[in-house]
């Protein structure tokens, strides 16, 4: 929410299609990361300590943090915020695969579909709590004070971590292997995991097209309520609150009945209702028909990435489990990456919704196709 408050003090006096570009900026340096220091990250997870990578990268980004509003708003160069943010989001490269690696390590394997809703219930908790305090704070008190409570939450985090206790980690290796070397091996063994195993593999190109779909929607809907509909930083906390009621639901519903169905075909069935979602997005025409589709866009996101990383886990080696995490990092956020610049440039030549009906159709088209084939075969 800070960062969207500084994006509308660099927009004032912008047009909608003028401003695209700024937030896609935002949202592009926070993703390049992901693509060059992820196979790095993987080398190290799977060699370190889980909970002090998660604890370190912590404690590193609440210091970063309060850089933003030093050089966002006080400074004015909107350049030098660009650079914090490649800076926070490159430890989080570390801090994402650790924590996905981390949970097979607290519960034992039945328990994974409980343990990871419950990580996403409690994580879309504090989501709507802060969006809406972030959105009221940012609006009513300023973006400074924002980002010092972000800074906080860091620090809470990386301190409650320390308490957690494991039932097992892989031992800690000093390889004298070059490292670089290294993370090429462990990169290229991540990818052939992924390739021979045909259910990640399957499960890697769909979370690259939801990626593709969400790289674009993510910088228009929030261009769409802070400026298009003119609602600011208040009006995109009413939205990501909905968003996170809905994954809040989302988590609950799958978590109780979800353990029976194919999780692969449980990820086709939420491409096809993001489409519906997506199309509904493109007629929105007021904050009460849009807060509909980010709701229900909510609940299916929260199924997808339960049965996303259930499935990985399940299938994954613990030994292994740290480079194919990374290597799917790298996988859907090149994907991400690639549609957030794509919308910065659709966004200045064609109308919002448009675009969104375009997101829609596509979905439809591709998880249709896939829904189709399987059938086909099923007959066969």
């Amino acid at each position: 929410m800070g960062l969207v408050g500084i994006y509308l003090t660099h927009t004032r006096g912008v047009s909608v299609a003028n401003s695209v570009p700024l937030m896609r900026n935002l949202f592009f340096f926070s993703t390049l990361p992901v693509l060059i220091f992820t196979p790095v990250a993987g080398v190290y997870i799977d060699r370190w300590s889980r909970r002090n990578t998660l604890i370190v990268t912590d404690f590193l980004r609440a210091g970063l943090v309060l850089l933003i509003p030093l050089f966002g708003i006080y400074s004015g160069n909107i350049k030098y915020v660009y650079v914090v943010i490649f800076l926070i989001f490159s430890a989080t490269c570390f801090f994402t695969p650790a924590k996905s690696a981390f949970i097979p390590n607290l519960v034992k394997k039945e328990e994974l579909l409980a343990a990871n809703s419950l990580s996403n219930i409690t994580r879309m908790i504090a989501m709507i709590g802060g969006v809406a305090a972030g959105g009221f704070i940012v609006a009513r008190l300023g973006t400074t004070l924002s980002f010092i409570l972000d800074s906080i939450s860091f620090v809470i985090s990386g301190w409650a971590i320390g308490f957690v206790q494991i039932k097992g980690n892989p031992i800690a290796r000093n390889d004298s292997t070059d490292l670089f070397k290294k993370v090429g091996e462990d990169f290229i063994q991540g990818i052939s995991f992924i390739r021979k195993n045909r259910e990640i593999l399957l499960l890697a190109i769909n979370l690259f097209i939801l990626m593709a779909a969400s790289g674009l929607a993510y910088v228009l809907v929030t261009v769409l309520i802070t400026k298009g509909l003119g609602l600011g930083t208040e009006g995109l906390g009413t939205a990501a609150v909905s968003l996170g009621a809905g994954m809040i639901l989302g988590s609950l519903v799958y978590g109780q009945f979800g353990a029976s169905l194919k999780k692969n075909s449980v990820i086709v069935g939420g491409m096809l209702a993001a489409g519906i979602c997506a199309l509904t997005l493109g007629g929105s025409k007021s904050i009460s028909y849009l807060l509909v589709g980010v709701f229900l866009i909510g609940f299916i996101a929260a199924i997808i990435m339960i049965a996303a990383n259930t499935l990985c886990q399940e299938i994954t080696p613990d030994n292994f489990r740290g480079r194919v995490f990374a290597s799917l990092e790298i996988i859907i956020n090149s994907s991400f990456l690639l549609f957030v610049w794509m919308a910065g440039v659709l966004g200045t030549h064609y109308p919002l919704s448009l675009i969104f009906y375009g997101i829609g159709v596509a979905l439809l088209i591709y998880a249709g196709g896939i829904t189709l084939i399987r059938g086909v075969k099923r007959v066969a």
